[in-house]
């Protein structure tokens, strides 16, 4: 996936680069539509471009669909081991609600989910799941 964006920042080697909303995002409402975060997006790499220049990014679809599947499988999986323990857990319980048990597991299982992918997310920030600069388009000022 190759994506053209604008170098708004620069901090010694670390660019700041803004994209515009791709057509990819749809109808996803992960930000406020009409927002200026919806429609904007910054990364930072590192690059040798200067403020102003035109730049193309590219990262590896399968590392897209991959970091996509980890996004929405690991939440899952943590909300279902945490069904599967409340129900567990309920079924030593007769006299407790145990709907409520499970309820609170779930929820618990997808917390405890996504504290673990805060943890893994800097080893998967790195090398081959990072962009990359494939292309500089100096604009003369």
């Amino acid at each position: 996936m190759i994506n053209k964006g604008v170098v708004t920042d620069r901090s010694g080697q670390t660019l700041t680069v803004t994209f515009e909303r791709p057509e990819a995002c749809g109808d996803c409402h992960n930000c406020p539509r009409g927002s200026e975060s919806c429609k904007k997006h910054e990364i930072f790499l590192t690059g040798d471009a200067a403020i102003g220049d035109m730049v193309e990014v590219e990262l590896d679809d399968s590392h897209v669909i991959m970091a996509s599947m980890v996004a929405y499988l690991i939440p899952l999986a943590g909300f279902l081991l945490g069904l599967a323990a409340g129900y567990i857990l309920a079924s030593r319980f007769p006299d407790a609600n145990s709907e409520l048990i499970m309820a609170v597991t779930a929820l618990a299982g997808t917390a405890l989910a996504y504290l673990f992918m805060r943890i893994i997310d800097p080893h998967f920030a790195k090398g081959r799941w990072e962009p990359k600069i494939v292309s500089i388009e100096h604009i003369n000022k």
